[in-house]
């Protein structure tokens, strides 16, 4: 596997894991009650915000310093700041996690990422 394949597969790993995360955050998000439901969106973006400036600052220091690989840094970076952020938004939304559903999300996601990859790789 090239250098390049494997940060398009961890990539994709991660844009798995985000998806599965917002699925399930948007299925508490229904489950909660009405007025709860702005200030649980409000927290969300909060959760994203930071990840979000680290991925600006990647980019701008790349930018000024003259990286070529930028790009290959943004397209990891960008998936795990969303991952990250819906991960701690959806540990928010919930009064309680257990390992179980925690083991089942990433499994799904690693499924639904591994057949990505598959595909991807075949073809």
């Amino acid at each position: 596997m090239t250098p390049l394949a494997v940060i398009e597969a961890v990539a994709t790993l991660l844009w798995s894991y985000a998806g599965v995360s917002f699925l399930a955050w948007a299925g508490d998000l229904r489950r909660a009650e009405q007025r709860a439901r702005v200030t649980h969106v409000f927290d969300m973006i909060a959760n994203l915000v930071p990840a979000m400036i680290a991925l600006l600052l990647v980019v701008l220091a790349g930018a000024m310093i003259g990286l070529p690989s930028v790009v290959v840094i943004i397209a990891v970076l960008f998936p795990a700041g969303l991952a990250f952020g819906l991960h701690m938004s959806l540990n928010e939304i919930r009064e309680e996690t257990t390992l179980t559903r925690e083991l089942a999300r990433i499994g799904l996601a690693l499924a639904i990422g591994a057949a990505v990859i598959w595909v991807r790789q075949s073809s």
